[in-house]
């Protein structure tokens, strides 16, 4: 994508979105679908920060089961099935193992309800798609030898089995939302990469665009519309708060990854630790995912609190030794050693509970959008704030739904539900993946050419 300053300044657009995260990507395909000329602006890489420092799930939402959250669970259940409507080829099926114990709460029993309900919350998710490979696959329970035999490693005198279900998942989160972006330009958006909103123009109680910097120049931007929306995650209050607008953020928290050596084959396994969640059923507290990825173990996350600079975090040596150690825990003997660890990683996350508490995973997956001309009496400024990638194109039509009455032109409504991503036009995944080895077999080796479609 070829970065083109000068299309920013040369018309006031209808609208202006800060932030290339996911959420911003969305938002920018969901608006120039509608008929709205957009520009999208990031200060660093599209789709970098808290959009790709995740374990790349696009979750089918059985984890709000234990907060009893009926309503989180089928809408993360059908925006999963969306993805593989319009981006078919960028994710994949995983299987899940849940391993259930010797205790009542933790045990086969509830295990084995919680997935029924979970069949019935999700039911109708797969007539959107056409084609069947795509389809949510079911789900089975498993006896102890069962469980062993797809986690060989697994040696817990207190495992009684365990239930197996699907989630999809990304190879690369960035390229997800690169799709979202590249396809928005085709129709017509613009976006520049590495250009920092500084402060929004602000007249009579309206904003009318933002000032902008060019961060590989330093040239300084005026970009001018009738309405801004900042979806620049962890960075929404540093911006907002310039014009004295209510801040939504309440809170930090830090979530680190590692990819280690493979502890599992193609199989995924989330793991009981003893850290706190907030839920009403408690399976043993927050769990840690082990996902198998590029040849790896993609393991996380760990959670807390975090009041650091939002562009300088990392993940520390206490993190690391955390993960490991709750997997070791987990697994009932030492299968992760320091010198597994091939590499770390991780992200800033946003909370806004009335309440925190450090020691307490809060990942409610809760977004929110902002009228400020509501909340503030500002007019021309919204502010949407994303929880999880999964939810982003939900996200995205709700706030699109809520601000087109701001624009004095007729609009199509939300077209993302069914309107492939640029490249993402196909029938068959499958037939799409043999079509290809069998074009350029006489040049590359066929797990490239996997690797280049995904």
């Amino acid at each position: 994508m070829k970065r083109i300053l000068s299309q920013l300044e040369e018309k006031t657009f209808d609208l202006i979105i800060i932030g290339g995260g996911i959420t911003g990507a969305c938002l920018t395909w969901d608006a120039v679908n509608r008929g709205l000329s957009v520009a999208l602006i990031e200060k660093g890489d599209f789709g970098a920060a808290t959009s790709s420092a995740s374990s790349k799930l696009l979750h089918g939402g059985i984890r709000y089961l234990q907060q009893g959250r009926i309503d989180k669970v089928r809408e993360s259940a059908l925006e999963r099935v969306f993805y593989q409507r319009i981006a078919p080829h960028l994710s994949h099926y995983v299987p899940f193992v849940v391993p259930a114990y010797t205790s009542f709460s933790k045990g086969k029993l509830l295990l084995r309800i919680g997935m029924l309900l979970y069949q019935m919350i999700c039911l109708g998710q797969n007539r959107w798609l056409r084609d069947s490979s795509k389809k949510v696959p079911g789900w089975k329970m498993l006896n102890k030898e069962q469980l062993l035999q797809y986690i060989p490693g697994f040696d817990s005198n207190y495992t009684t089995g365990a239930a197996l279900f699907q989630e999809s998942h990304m190879y690369s989160s960035e390229r997800m939302t690169l799709a979202f972006i590249s396809s928005s330009i085709r129709k017509g958006a613009v976006a520049a990469n590495y250009v920092c909103a500084d402060k929004f123009i602000l007249a009579n109680n309206r904003v009318g665009g933002i000032k902008a910097t060019d961060c590989l120049s330093g040239k300084s931007l005026t970009i001018r519309a009738e309405c801004v929306i900042n979806a620049a995650g962890p960075w929404i209050p540093l911006l907002n708060k310039s014009i004295s607008t209510r801040s939504i953020v309440t809170a930090f928290s830090k979530g680190a990854h590692v990819v280690t050596s493979p502890i599992t084959n193609d199989v995924a396994i989330a793991l009981p630790t003893q850290k706190q969640s907030q839920s009403i059923i408690n399976r043993g507290g927050r769990h840690v995912f082990v996902i198998p990825w590029r040849g790896h173990s993609l393991i996380g996350t760990t959670y807390d609190a975090y009041k650091g600079e939002l562009d300088t975090v990392r993940p520390t040596e206490n993190d690391i030794e955390e993960l490991i150690s709750d997997i070791n825990s987990a697994f009932g003997k030492a299968v992760l050693h320091r010198e597994d660890i091939k590499y770390s990683f991780a992200g800033i996350y946003p909370l806004i509970d009335d309440e925190i508490n450090t020691k307490v995973y809060q990942g409610t997956g809760e977004y929110q959008i902002v009228d400020h001309k509501i909340t503030d009496d500002i007019e021309g400024l919204v502010t949407v704030f994303g929880a999880k990638f999964t939810t982003a194109r939900l996200l995205a039509e709700k706030a699109l739904n809520q601000i087109v009455c701001k624009f004095a032109k007729p609009l199509k409504s939300c077209q993302t539900r069914d309107l492939p991503l640029f490249s993402g036009n196909m029938n068959s995944v499958e037939q799409y993946r043999l079509l290809k080895r069998a074009e350029y077999a006489d040049v590359l080796p066929a797990n490239l050419i996997d690797n280049w479609i995904k």
